[in-house]
């Protein structure tokens, strides 16, 4: 192959050296030098130039037979090895723990083959000049493969063979900590806790790994983390799915939604303020969706709530299908009033969101709620409830 080197014109003559019989990657590295050695040779005779450029070419890059010939354009190096070996590239993989290893594994597939074909041909003494050519190009192949690692090569003859060995070592920025956030509607938040602190260690092989490489993988890991959640005995007892959300950080986040298909199970525990005719509550919301029985989103629930002030017992039975995402409509009966209330509701219930529900009954006026939750088992909501003489306020929700 055949590399053109313009240089500048000179009373409308052009020249271009040509370099011939080096690999493309290499000629490119040889070009450039030999250009400018050309342009910096003094004028002279025609021939004290050229042999100037050859010797240069011999002393520079050792390893190839150099030779200098005239052309019309300009001056043309040839190269001829002189001893061309054959040439073996070894992967040293980093420690790497399951299933982080297979992911590397697979990303470096083929990756001795590709830097293999640079290396066709080439002398071993070429390196003395080369290396950093030669370094520049398994960068541009180990970019494209392995953001954020870096590399190392060493060159070794082994039996009349080259040996050109890559070892690799992560680079900044490095995953420091993964913080899980777990959100149900369905499971209770000592659940989500246990689930949540278990995670941990489960992407314990990521801590210490580039995050340009783990971003690279951000879906191997979402299914890493869905899969040690799905063996967690409270979600594959309740029946749950998962959902996995993950953000690659020095200190990255896990976003789990963890919501059982057939059970519901709240406990929480509320508390008012700016009102003066509400006590603290504890409530008991049980539930079960009938979506694989009757085959609609359908949730039948029942729900306790004890008022701890008078010691008065509310239980309501109801029945809600979801609208849309996040929306859900329904009616409940409630005792002892035995009266009938519609409801909607909506939000995700994920920590940082707002959300709100909406009831009415014909004998007992409005009752909503406008709320954001705080975290796993704190909201806080703006209440309003017909019943009572101060209507609004301010109620706080621990779920526990």
């Amino acid at each position: 192959m055949a590399l053109f080197f313009a240089r500048a014109c000179e009373a409308l003559t052009c020249e271009a050296l040509t370099v011939e019989g080096l690999p493309e990657w290499l000629a490119v590295y040889a070009g450039r030098g030999l250009s400018a050695v050309w342009d910096e040779i003094p004028p002279m005779g025609e021939n004290e130039r050229f042999e100037t450029l050859l010797l240069v070419a011999r002393r520079l890059f050792t390893g190839y037979r150099a030779s200098v010939r005239r052309s019309e354009t300009g001056p043309r190096v040839l190269f001829e090895a002189e001893a061309p070996v054959l040439w073996e590239v070894r992967l040293v993989s980093p420690d790497l723990r399951p299933p982080v290893s297979s992911w590397f594994a697979g990303d470096v597939a083929g990756m001795g083959a590709e830097v293999g074909a640079l290396l066709e041909g080439l002398p071993v003494d070429a390196l003395l000049w080369a290396d950093a050519a030669l370094h520049d190009q398994v960068a541009k192949i180990a970019g494209r493969r392995l953001p954020g690692w870096n590399f190392s090569l060493l060159v070794r003859l082994e039996d009349e063979k080259g040996i050109l060995q890559l070892s690799f070592r992560p680079d900044q920025p490095l995953v420091l900590a993964v913080t899980p956030s777990i959100y149900s509607s369905t499971l209770p938040v000592m659940f989500q806790a246990d689930l949540s602190a278990k995670l941990v260690p489960g992407l314990s092989p990521i801590i210490g790994l580039p995050v340009p490489w783990i971003d690279r993988h951000r879906r191997d890991v979402e299914l890493l983390a869905r899969d040690f959640l799905e063996d967690r005995n409270a979600v594959a007892n309740t029946r749950s799915r998962v959902e996995v959300a993950f953000i690659p950080d020095q200190i990255s986040r896990v976003e789990a939604a963890v919501d059982s298909e057939r059970l519901i199970f709240q406990l929480w525990v509320a508390a008012y303020a700016g009102v003066r005719e509400r006590y603290p509550e504890v409530g008991l919301l049980l539930g079960w969706n009938a979506k694989q029985v009757l085959g609609i989103d359908l949730e039948l629930y029942s729900e306790t709530i004890l008022d701890v002030g008078e010691l008065g017992v509310t239980s309501r039975l109801g029945g809600r299908v979801f609208l849309g995402k996040n929306f859900r409509a329904g009616i409940e009966m409630e005792w002892p009033e035995q009266e009938p209330w519609y409801r909607i509701w909506w939000g995700t219930g994920r920590v940082g969101g707002p959300y709100a529900w909406w009831r009415w009954s014909p004998g007992h006026g409005h009752n909503a709620a406008l709320g954001y939750r705080v975290s796993e088992s704190i909201s806080i909501e703006l209440h309003y409830d017909d019943r009572y003489g101060d209507a609004l306020g301010l109620r706080g929700i621990l779920l526990l």
